[in-house]
């Protein structure tokens, strides 16, 4: 089932299909208007030495289908992952750890 192809998986989840798809970094809401499984995601790639780098409204569902990897036959290879989530969890990280210091 992994077998399909990146180009496959985007087309199918919508992650590039316009310019409207871009977003900004960390806003999830401004993809709500496609579904509630879709987040604002960090994409980059590699594709026969064409690197991108950019943030597009994806597919939750798609990208942990993938475990995060960009890789085909036809030669993409990369990474993406929702950006808000990596953001959230280093907030977390950081207020949790400026809490424990103040408490000790």
């Amino acid at each position: 089932m992994k077998s399909f192809s990146f180009a496959c998986i985007l087309a199918l989840t919508g992650v590039v299909s316009a310019v409207d798809d871009l977003c900004t970094p960390g806003s999830d809401a401004e993809c709500a208007r496609y579904g509630k499984s879709m987040c604002c995601a960090h994409i980059q790639y590699d594709y026969l030495g064409d690197k991108q780098d950019f943030y597009a409204c994806a597919s939750k569902p798609g990208i942990e289908f993938t475990n995060g990897m960009i890789r085909d036959e036809s030669g993409f290879v990369g990474s993406w992952y929702c950006a808000f989530a990596t953001q959230t969890q280093a907030t977390l990280l950081a207020t949790l750890t400026l809490a424990s210091l103040m408490y000790f």
